[in-house]
């Protein structure tokens, strides 16, 4: 089955997490789709997840039907709560690449990475969503999901 798109079937434990608009449904499916694409085409991204701190890989997180994505009423761009992530307005907002690199980053947390680093965001690059030289040396390259600035 694999992670599962709220679409108005699944009720999550806070009010902030709502089903996913109509509006926003294929980009939520495409990012679901590319980051398997992602698990099953880059093991450098599988490699990184297990080494999170919870042994688990990207794609072992991707075929976890206990993971639901919501909508995210907050001002935030994205929350987790353990088995629970919510992509707001603004990821969506910025086109579907940029909802698949929040959704990469959120997955990032349940593997382990933890709060106030730049781990999950670095996720990213492991995932060909960004820059060997952005994360090296710090620099944004706009053209990619990814922003070596990013505490998570």
């Amino acid at each position: 089955m694999g992670i599962q798109l709220n679409f108005g079937d699944h009720v999550a434990p806070f009010k902030e997490l709502t089903p996913i608009p109509s509006e926003y449904r294929a980009d939520a499916q495409w990012a679901r789709a590319q980051a398997k694409a992602i698990a099953n085409t880059k093991p450098g991204a599988n490699a990184y997840f297990r080494s999170l701190g919870a042994g688990r890989t990207l794609s072992s997180l991707l075929n976890d039907g206990r993971i639901w994505v919501s909508y995210l009423t907050l001002p935030a761009q994205g929350q987790r709560w353990k088995n629970e992530i919510g992509i707001s307005y603004y990821p969506f907002s910025r086109g579907r690449i940029k909802v698949l690199g929040l959704l990469i980053h959120e997955l990032a947390h349940i593997a382990g990475a933890t709060e106030f680093t730049t781990k999950a965001e670095d996720a990213l690059v492991h995932c060909g969503l960004g820059t060997l030289q952005e994360l090296q040396t710090g620099i944004n390259d706009p053209s990619t999901p990814y922003d070596p600035g990013i505490l998570g």
